[in-house]
C-alpha cells in the first residue's frame, strides 16, 4: 500500500513538474513576443513654404486668428492627425505672409480646418471574405479669410477661400499608413490653398499689395 501511494504521489510530482515547465514556456513565450522589436516609424517631413516669395501686405501688422473648434466627435479626425489642419495652416499664414507697411492691419482668420470619417460597406458574404475594401472615406474642409483694415484713407477689403479634398483608406490598413494618408491630405489642402488664395488675394487685395518691402 505504502509503494503505491508513493507511486501515486510520484506521477502527481511528475505532472506538477511537467505543468510547471508548460507555464514557463508559455510565459516566456510571451515575454519573447512583448520584447520583438517593432519597426522605427519615419517622422513625417515638415510642410514648409520658406522658399516660396512671401505675400507682401502694405499694414503694420497681421494677426492670425484661430477661429475652427474641433467639435471632438467620434466622426471629426481633426484633432487625432499627427498634422493638424489648422496647424498647418496657420503655420503656411506664418510663412506665405508678410507685413511691410507703417499703418493699418491684417487679419488671417481660418474659419474651418475640419476632416470627417465615414465608414464605408464593406463587401458581405463569402465573396467579402475574400475581398479587401476602402474602410473609411476622410472629407476635409478647409475655409479661410483674409481681412485688411488701411484706415480711413483706404478702406478695407476682404478675400476668401474653401478648399475641399476627400481620401479613402483600405479597411485593413495600419495606424501608420493612415497617418501618413492624413498627412498628405492636409499637405494636398494647403498646398490647394496656396494657390487659391494668392489668386483671390491678387483679385480683391490688389490695393494693399506690394511688390517689395
Amino acid at each position: 500500500m505504502v509503494q503505491i501511494l508513493r507511486l501515486i504521489g510520484l506521477g502527481l510530482l511528475v505532472r506538477m513538474k511537467s505543468l510547471y515547465q508548460f507555464c514557463v514556456f508559455i510565459m516566456a513565450s510571451i515575454f519573447l513576443i512583448g520584447c520583438e522589436t517593432l519597426p522605427v516609424q519615419k517622422p513625417l517631413p515638415v510642410i514648409s513654404f520658406t522658399g516660396v516669395t512671401p505675400i507682401l501686405l502694405d499694414v503694420a501688422q497681421i494677426e492670425i486668428h484661430k477661429n475652427h473648434k474641433p467639435p471632438l466627435r467620434l466622426s471629426n479626425v481633426d484633432h487625432e492627425m499627427p498634422l493638424n489642419l489648422q496647424y498647418a495652416t496657420q503655420s503656411w499664414a506664418k510663412q506665405r505672409f508678410k507685413a511691410v507697411g507703417h499703418t493699418g492691419m491684417a487679419r488671417f482668420i481660418i474659419m474651418q480646418a475640419s476632416v470627417v470619417e465615414t465608414k464605408l460597406k464593406k463587401t458581405k458574404g463569402i465573396k467579402g471574405v475574400f475581398t479587401t475594401d476602402q474602410g473609411e472615406r476622410y472629407d476635409g474642409t478647409l475655409s479661410v479669410r483674409v481681412e485688411v483694415f488701411g484706415g480711413i484713407a483706404r478702406g478695407t477689403a476682404a478675400a476668401r477661400a474653401v478648399v475641399r479634398a476627400s481620401r479613402t483608406i483600405s479597411e485593413d490598413a495600419t495606424l501608420a499608413e493612415r497617418e501618413r494618408k492624413w498627412y498628405d491630405m492636409t499637405e494636398a489642402m494647403v498646398n490647394e490653398l496656396d494657390k487659391t488664395l494668392e489668386s483671390q488675394i491678387s483679385r480683391h487685395l490688389k490695393a494693399f499689395l506690394k511688390e517689395t518691402p
